[in-house]
């Protein structure tokens, strides 16, 4: 499996945890259940975005502006940026602008067709402070 697709499966295994909590004991359990092999990406990625997720979710709160709440924000968009905010901001293991690349292509395959925009401004706006 190849980096991108390794992502899509992060994305996709934070985007379950919004509606059952992951426990970070039982997650090569969980991984496999999905069908996956526990790859170091993958794994290293989850375990680093549930350990730090309240300190990544205080990043992308603090950017939003005020017509917009976390808690109204898609379970996908924020599962997106999540990932990428782990990958460069947390672990620092992708380049800024390849990891908000492959976000902004994930939320148009998984998302609404603004969603991309919205992801965009977001991250652009991190990393402008790192």
């Amino acid at each position: 499996m190849n980096r991108v697709d390794e992502r899509k499966w992060v994305i996709k295994i934070i985007f379950q945890n919004e509606f059952n909590e992951i426990d970070l004991k039982k997650l090569d359990f969980y991984i496999t259940e999905n069908g996956l092999e526990p790859s170091k990406f993958i794994v290293s990625s989850l375990t680093s975005i549930l350990k730090n997720i309240e300190k990544i979710d205080e990043i992308i709160k603090s950017k939003l502006q005020t017509n917009r709440s976390f808690e109204n924000m898609l379970p996908i968009e924020k599962a997106i940026l999540r990932v990428s905010i782990n990958e460069f901001v947390i672990q620092k293991h992708v380049p800024t602008s390849v990891s908000i690349n492959e976000a902004v292509e994930c939320a148009k395959e998984f998302s609404n067709p603004d969603s991309y925009k919205f992801i965009n401004g977001i991250l652009s706006s991190v990393a402008k402070d790192i």
